[in-house]
């Protein structure tokens, strides 16, 4: 009978080549592309030589009772001298790799996440390349907007899930999967695992079982502050209304505007109205400085007891709240803030804010442990059940696995380290990761941003040079 763990490259089984002490996949939910690294060996000693080293840009897939469980490209190959043997030390990346191939410059407003998802796919060429999205569930709501810069499919992804408070990853025969996790106590769009967490089944390896249970992370009251939307105030419902005093010749004001759309009156007369420090005070009665965001009278003060109204198109910082009451009365209040200039309206300031309190409003539950059983998958809800600990129906989403061979240097079976947890956690690579999405999501590209390509054509001239020699004699003859 055929092992059923093994690797192919390119199709061709070069499980007999692999130092499977080496062998180390590693999947991750959302925040993280899968990776697979082993060795393969070549020299003298060796009984059954490689009929295939794995080369960059090779399709790597592997195999376990379950079936296929990591599909993706080989990133890097490294190979060290030892005696007469050639190791090569062999990276290879998830299918993200090949999706990152071409980056998403997009706006989506009022969509369904599900189609969003499908267009980014279909936008970077992704299903020209394979990729299906099978498991891209529909959210019957609408993501008020969000906007993309030049960023990777991948990263992309990753922004609208936590924007929404989902989880996402491409599986190894290149299907993209983007649904809600475990909530409520209820089995989340990513399915039930094989197994369960308790003290009974033998699922798991008792020994192995950890449980961490902490608040470090938990933010139950969340500030989003996002970037600008405009609001047209009118001479019904301005903000900017004062009462001069005769002494005060500049007026703040509360928004700044569009100075094409700005006005202006004194007592119901509209002012003309210049641009502070670069139009002639002496042309016009007011003059507007949107940076510092006051009107200055350029005539002096006006007379007490009259009034100035302005109105016009206000630009209107966003600033959003969300906040968890059962999780604040149980826990006390932990706030945190979100700083995201890309955000363009309140809805969508206030989902981002949500996605948190659902990501992050909890005591996070981190559970590890090692199985031998084959088929539990990254996304997988699983319950966790333990009357010696006191806990009984505790839902928790699979975030990590880790395989390797349970006998040292042998190819029979897998043994996984998995992590699941019941509330996100923050991690150093989410840290780092935040910090490139912040100064991405801080640096502007509007829609009237200029795109020059630069081409490199190769040209063939032909060049023709004649020149003339006039002389009386020659100097010497042949002799």
């Amino acid at each position: 009978m055929a092992n059923p763990v093994y690797i192919t490259d390119n199709g061709t089984d070069i499980s007999n080549s692999i130092d499977w002490s080496t062998v180390d996949l590693v999947s991750v939910l959302t925040k993280e592309v899968s990776t697979l690294k082993f060795n393969v060996k070549l020299g003298a000693g060796q009984t059954t030589p490689a009929k295939t080293v794995p080369k960059v840009g090779d399709v790597i897939k592997m195999y376990d009772s379950s079936g296929v469980i990591f599909g993706g490209t080989v990133t890097e190959t490294e190979v060290t001298v030892a005696g007469l043997l050639f190791t090569y030390q062999i990276s290879c990346t998830d299918w993200s790799y090949t999706l990152d191939g071409t980056l998403i410059a997009k706006n989506y407003a009022s969509m369904d996440p599900h189609d969003i998802v499908l267009d980014i796919v279909s936008t970077v060429g992704g299903t020209a390349k394979g990729f299906t999205t099978n498991h891209v569930q529909v959210g019957n709501f609408l993501v008020p907007s969000i906007k993309f810069n030049y960023e990777q499919p991948t990263k992309a992804l990753e922004a609208l899930a936590k924007l929404i408070g989902w989880d996402w990853y491409i599986d190894a025969d290149k299907d993209v999967h983007f649904f809600l996790g475990a909530v409520d106590n209820g089995i989340g769009e990513g399915g039930a695992a094989p197994i369960t967490i308790d003290e009974t089944s033998g699922d798991i390896e008792w020994n192995s079982l950890d449980i961490d249970v902490n608040l470090q992370n938990m933010k139950n009251s969340v500030y989003v502050i996002g970037g600008l939307y405009d609001k047209t105030f009118t001479a019904l419902d301005a903000v900017d209304v004062y009462l001069t005093n005769g002494q005060q010749q500049v007026f703040s004001l509360a928004y700044a505007y569009d100075k094409s759309t700005l006005v202006v009156e004194l007592d119901g007369v509209a002012q003309s109205i210049g641009t502070d420090q670069q139009t002639d005070p002496s042309t016009v009665q007011v003059l507007y400085n949107d940076a510092q965001r006051f009107v200055r009278f350029t005539a002096g003060a006006p007379s007490s007891g009259q009034t100035v109204l302005v109105y016009g198109k206000a630009r209107i910082p966003i600033l959003a709240h969300a906040s968890d009451s059962v999780g604040i009365a149980t826990y006390g209040e932990f706030q945190d803030s979100i700083i995201d200039r890309q955000i363009y309206s309140v809805q969508e300031a206030q989902q981002r804010a949500q996605a948190e309190i659902l990501q992050f409003g909890h005591a996070v539950y981190d559970v590890k442990f090692n199985t031998l059983t084959s088929g539990c998958k990254i996304g997988q809800t699983i319950i966790l059940n333990s009357p010696k600990l006191g806990i009984t129906n505790q839902y928790l989403v699979i975030k990590r696995i880790e395989a390797s061979v349970f006998v040292p240097g042998t190819q029979g079976q897998l043994e996984y380290q998995i992590e699941a947890l019941g509330s996100d956690n923050v991690t150093f690579v989410d840290i780092i990761s935040t910090l490139l999405q912040q100064e991405n999501a801080n640096t502007t590209v509007d829609d009237s941003t200029v795109l020059e390509v630069l081409l490199s054509l190769a040209e063939t001239v032909k060049v023709d040079d004649t020149v003339a020699l006039a002389h009386e004699s020659w100097p010497y003859t042949w002799g």
